[in-house]
């Protein structure tokens, strides 16, 4: 896990984030107790310094070989960001797995943006069959599509990694930093009052 103020540039121009990246490891993608704790850190530097915080994730959950101490990185990581709520922005890219604690902490996001062949899901296909009987698969269980259309998880689905980052920095020109700034404005001489009769086209029969 790597944490850093970086920047994003944006159409409004460059935004000051938090940034953690949690990768794969040389442990299939399990997680030690450091890292959720630095995913923890990040958030609490994001609300010092009134930043947004953004977490690229791509990761099969704690390490079962650190046993409690695992899971205890990973509520910390949950409590901090949970603190952020309502304050500093919350977005989240996954692009990979996202399998028990990281799951959860997608529900703790303003925003999530999923790669096209990204999952996430709390228990996986083997034990959801063992415990239903019901044979499913990654994608269907977690899949992207399935956050997107049915739990409500994902707020986009994109291609890949460079197209989730390009999403973020569109996402950010919409957001602001904290909860005490006003969002940022585009510059435009369309009359706020124009009627727009065509905008119920695109509402849909049913």
């Amino acid at each position: 896990v790597h944490a850093s103020i970086d920047t994003i540039d944006t159409l409004r121009g460059q935004r000051s984030v938090v940034r953690v990246r949690v990768g794969r490891t040389d442990e299939a993608g399990a997680l030690s107790p450091r890292d959720g704790e630095t995913i923890a850190e990040a958030a609490r530097a994001a609300l010092d310094e009134r930043l947004p915080v953004l977490v690229e994730l791509s990761s099969t959950g704690a390490d079962i070989g650190e046993g409690l101490a695992a899971l205890h990185g990973w509520g910390l990581a949950a409590r901090a960001l949970t603190s952020c709520s309502g304050i500093v922005p919350t977005v989240m890219v996954v692009d990979g797995p996202a399998v028990s604690g990281p799951a959860l902490l997608l529900g703790i996001a303003d925003h999530v943006i999923m790669t096209r062949g990204s999952y996430a899901f709390v228990s996986g296909p083997r034990m959801v069959q063992e415990f239903t009987g019901v044979p499913i698969g990654k994608s269907e269980l977690g899949g992207s599509g399935s956050h997107a259309r049915h739990s409500g998880v994902a707020t986009l689905v994109v291609d890949d990694v460079e197209a989730a980052r390009t999403a973020v920095a569109a996402l950010f020109d919409f957001l602001p930093s904290h909860n005490d700034e006003l969002p940022p404005t585009i510059p435009t001489s369309d009359p706020a009052d124009r009627p727009t009769a065509e905008a119920g086209e695109a509402i849909p029969s049913s």
